[in-house]
Order: C-alpha cells, then sequence, then structure tokens
C-alpha cells in the first residue's frame, strides 16, 4: 500500500529548474524546493516560479492517479483535491506575500545603512 501511495505523489519543477514541489498522495504539498538562484528573483518572479511549481506537481499528481477508482477514498475524490487544492493556494500566495513584503522591508533597511 505504500508503494501505491508512493506511486500517487506528484512533481513538478519550473522550465528553469530554479523552483521543484512535490504533492503527496493526499493532494497536499509536501515540499517546495527553491534554489539560491531563485533567491535573486524579485518577489513577483519568485511568486510565479512557486506557483508554477506547485501546479506542474498537482498536474503529475493527477495525471498518476488517472481515472478515480471506486474504492478511493472521499478525501482523494477530484472536486475534493481541487477544494483543497484550491484553498492550499490561496493560503500560499498570502504567505508568499507576506514573507517578500518582510524581504522587501528587510532590504529596504539595509539599503538604509
Amino acid at each position: 500500500m505504500a508503494s501505491e501511495r508512493e506511486d500517487l505523489r506528484g512533481f513538478g519543477e519550473t522550465a528553469r529548474g530554479l523552483v521543484g514541489a512535490t504533492v503527496g498522495a493526499d493532494g497536499l504539498l509536501e515540499r517546495v524546493r527553491i534554489t539560491p538562484r531563485a533567491l535573486r528573483l524579485n518577489s513577483q518572479e519568485l511568486e510565479e516560479q512557486v506557483l508554477a511549481a506547485v501546479r506542474a506537481a498537482q498536474q503529475d499528481r493527477l495525471a498518476r492517479a488517472g481515472e478515480p477508482a471506486d474504492d478511493l477514498p472521499p478525501a482523494l475524490a477530484p472536486e475534493t483535491m481541487t477544494k483543497r487544492l484550491d484553498e492550499f493556494e490561496a493560503e500560499a500566495l498570502g504567505r508568499f506575500s507576506r514573507m517578500n513584503a518582510s524581504l522587501d522591508e528587510l532590504l529596504r533597511r539595509l539599503e538604509e545603512r
């Protein structure tokens, strides 16, 4: 069973390879990998890269799942996963926006010195 759940994980990476993401069998984000080069991007570009990697992982996860089997738990139903992923996306964007604002403030303070 663990092997089957492992197969249902999704993996995604941006075209430039700056950001990667892993989505678990439950449809939730498990990991985000951000390379040092990605940290040189401005906040909008970084946000776009993270979003692209997460969406690629989500799409990979859905492709690996294929047609839902009748015995899948309700948590893995496509409509449930879509709702959960939308909620996660909204939460992640809010967190990234706050993180970017903090980084912008930090850079502003450093420039004042």
